[in-house]
């Protein structure tokens, strides 16, 4: 994430687990060194920052290509297993030659001073270095730091990623979960509170004449509907110029869609808002590809799903609240509140996404054809987020 908010990049590294189960074999070291650098340059290539994170001993493992302009390469040092010199002038040399293909690094120089500059700070908090410390740590870098901009990083909630941006640090990156309700101060904008109303009567299937007159006594729902039934999407239909013709020519489960989308506009401001909004609708867009993929008969509903996996961060209210809000169909509130029930499968997919965790076996057993097509759909949903985002600065426009 960047200052601004926004999505700047999406950070690739080697799992924990995986790091434990190819610490003895360099095959698979380079193996997995390799699917990291690509995974970020394909990101790089699309004009996002792509950070490839890998342990200082497996990058020597590195094939080092001709161009990675994009490309921002952070090493780690580990130090329960520290490096001999000898490996540390390797890495130093890896390091100068990502550099002369174009990429950017990032390294804790202050912790491990290597024989050379970083173009980052790589910083993260560490039990004996709290968030507060590393924040103040940024604010207060000596003067030989200073020209050396900060990535911070394993951060564990929204609100720790916008502490470090507030901060100062250049970019964070992390977990986008929010902080326990009890520590949040969210306080639902009454448009809020008139969608969720429409939404209920949408659900319970009220007559679409109910409908109709519910959204015409309602001016800024009114209005911006007709936008949107005027805008290029709809093109085709020649103008609408009526709720009573908006509503059903756009359809229950599409007036849905919208008005669930349009409740990201009415959240209270945070930092990171524009972040969180193209995350929900990639979330929501991947869960309706992976619900198209496993042949369901209404995959728009898992559109919902997904969307309403970040209503929380963005609204800043707890799952429940977001699944009476949304009034998400049973099944839908128990994969959001629980964890559980039929529906829950995609979002663990799209966590395991997420933390890059899908693997083979796992997305079989889910009843996906692969862990390749899963990431495909991942990248298809977040051209369409990406694109979504660019063509209008809220959610109201987007189909």
């Amino acid at each position: 994430m960047a200052p601004n908010g926004e999505v700047a990049g999406f950070e690739f590294r080697v799992s924990e687990e995986v790091m434990r189960q190819c610490a003895h074999d360099t095959d698979a070291q380079a193996a997995q060194v390799a699917a990291v650098l690509v995974a970020a340059r394909l990101v790089a290539l699309d004009g996002r920052i792509g950070f490839a994170r890998l342990p200082a001993a497996w990058l020597t493992r590195a094939a080092v290509p001709r161009d990675e302009s994009g490309l921002v390469l952070g090493v780690e040092f580990d130090a329960a297993s520290p490096v001999s010199a000898a490996e540390r002038q390797a890495v130093v040399a890896t390091l100068l030659r990502f550099r002369e293909v174009g990429a950017k690094l990032a390294w804790d120089a202050v912790r491990q001073p290597l024989d050379a500059k970083p173009d980052f700070l790589l910083w993260k908090p560490l039990p004996s270095w709290p968030l507060a410390e590393l924040v103040k740590a940024v604010g207060a870098r000596p003067a030989t730091l200073q020209q050396y901009p900060v990535i911070a990083t394993d951060l564990a909630s929204v609100e720790e990623l916008e502490s470090a941006l507030g901060g100062g640090a250049h970019l964070a990156s992390g977990q986008l979960t929010p902080q326990a309700v009890a520590d949040r101060t969210g306080v639902l904008a009454p448009e809020i509170g008139r969608i969720a109303r429409l939404l209920a009567q949408l659900s319970s299937g009220a007559d679409t004449d109910v409908i109709v007159r519910a959204i015409k006594g309602d001016v800024s729902v009114s209005v911006r509907l007709l936008q949107r039934m005027n805008s290029a999407s709809f093109a085709q239909l020649g103008g609408v110029a009526s709720i009573d013709q908006a509503v059903p020519l756009l359809g229950r489960n599409d007036l849905h869609r919208w008005l669930s989308l349009m409740m990201m506009q009415f959240a209270q401001a945070r930092t990171l808002s524009p972040g969180l909004q193209e995350v929900a609708l990639w979330r929501a867009r991947l869960l309706e590809l992976l619900a198209v993929e496993r042949g369901e008969r209404e995959p728009g509903r898992f559109f919902t799903l997904g969307l309403a996996s970040m209503l929380g961060a963005i609204l800043q209210i707890d799952a429940p609240e977001v699944a009476s809000t949304l009034s998400l169909p049973p099944e839908a509130a128990q994969a959001l509140v629980e964890g559980a029930g039929p529906w829950y499968v995609y979002l663990r997919t799209a966590a395991q996404v997420e933390d890059q965790s899908a693997d083979e076996s796992s997305a079989v057993a889910d009843g996906f054809a692969s862990a390749a097509r899963v990431y495909e759909l991942s990248a298809q949903a977040w051209t369409w987020a990406s694109e979504n985002m660019a063509r209008e600065t809220d959610a109201v426009g987007v189909a």
